[in-house]
């Protein structure tokens, strides 16, 4: 199976943005205005927690995945049907924020505060800017060849350990392996004798790896711990990691009652 092209989860603020706004059932702009002027200020703040951190955008990547996967396997219509529908049942945009806010409950209005903040960061808003340009580069000769060069000459040890903590303190590769185990999942219900390719896991933390590194090419290990720091701000620590769990154990009955 190709590598299905990895979108930093910074910059799916960026993507869902612009449809969530211009959604064609969303009525006019006064209803929309009032519809915000209706809601509560801790609504207001959940509502701006999720979209900057993008990761509803995740439902892109598992429609991706699963796409390319039916595309190579030629698989007949009524199968595409089946494995589409559990998955948008799964990965929508709508299930994820309901996700996002829940895993959100926990902290106090203080710590949702705190953490918005960290989101709203100048230097987040660098990096999203940074993964943008990752996220168009990659079909590039450009990124092609960077990460040929990078897999015959490995980084110094020092350049991999900053890419690390950093990963680690995002959870990039976490959500992204989450993401695609479940959507493994779903191709496997529906196409028999359907497999994973052998080291999926493996091959993931790789991409997740050689993505970050590209995205901060230019940027010195001390500006990339600056941005590993704030990853680090206990409140948002403390609502990826609970977004991680949720998301590990997504069902899809439940995603399809709450649809």
């Amino acid at each position: 199976m190709k590598g299905v092209p990895l979108i930093g989860l910074m910059t799916l603020a960026l993507i869902t943005a612009g449809p969530l706004q211009a959604s064609p059932v969303a009525g006019s702009l006064a209803e929309q205005q009032e519809g915000q002027s209706a809601q509560t200020p801790q609504q207001q703040l959940a509502d701006s927690i999720v979209q900057l951190s993008g990761l509803t955008g995740l439902s892109l990547q598992a429609r991706n995945l699963a796409q390319q996967v039916l595309n190579e396997e030629q698989a007949a219509l009524g199968f595409q049907y089946q494995v589409a529908s559990r998955v948008s049942s799964l990965w929508s945009p709508e299930r994820l924020t309901r996700v996002l806010k829940e895993a959100l409950q926990p902290l106090d209005e203080t710590s949702q505060q705190t953490l918005l903040e960290a989101l709203n960061h100048q230097l987040m808003q660098r990096a999203r800017e940074k993964e943008n340009s990752t996220v168009v580069d990659q079909d590039t000769k450009g990124f092609l060849a960077y990460v040929q060069k990078l897999r015959r000459q490995p980084p110094a040890a020092s350049r991999l350990q900053v890419i690390t903590e950093l990963d680690q303190a995002m959870h990039f590769s976490k959500l992204l392996m989450n993401t695609r185990a479940s959507v493994f999942a779903q191709l496997q219900a529906v196409l028999q004798g359907w497999q994973p390719p052998a080291n999926w896991q493996q091959t993931m933390r790789n991409e997740s790896r050689e993505f970050l590194l590209y995205t901060y090419r230019r940027t010195p290990n001390d500006g990339i711990q600056a941005l590993t720091r704030l990853y680090r701000d206990a409140a948002l620590q403390q609502w990826l990691q609970a977004v991680q769990q949720r998301l590990s154990r997504l069902d899809p009955d439940v995603a399809s009652a709450g649809s």
